[in-house]
């Protein structure tokens, strides 16, 4: 919700950093993440990807996305459950995985 309020006077605003709750890692990715979300939780991450496109079109500021994670967890499950959430970023190539 923060996101939305940002306007063309915040013209300091350079960076984005998200962090995913740890209860995401626990999804098995051959799982439908979003259909385990639920329909509302998984519009607002439709949103929420909707939204950084745009910072990234209007702005130049690539998203930085991380996950809460046991140590033992890969870097690999991480991009699958970005890649569920946030489709349109991954796909274009414009996050950074923290």
């Amino acid at each position: 919700m923060g996101l939305q309020t940002i306007t063309p006077q915040h013209r300091d605003f350079q960076q984005i950093s998200i962090c995913l709750p740890s209860r995401l890692v626990s999804f098995d990715v051959s799982t439908d993440v979003k259909e385990a979300l639920g329909e509302e939780v998984s519009r607002q991450y439709s949103d929420l990807d909707h939204l950084l496109v745009q910072f990234w079109e209007s702005r130049l500021i690539r998203p930085r996305v991380g996950c809460q994670r046991p140590m033992e967890r890969s870097t690999g499950t991480d991009y699958c459950i970005v890649g569920c959430l946030l489709p349109e970023i991954t796909k274009g190539g414009i996050v950074d995985l923290l």
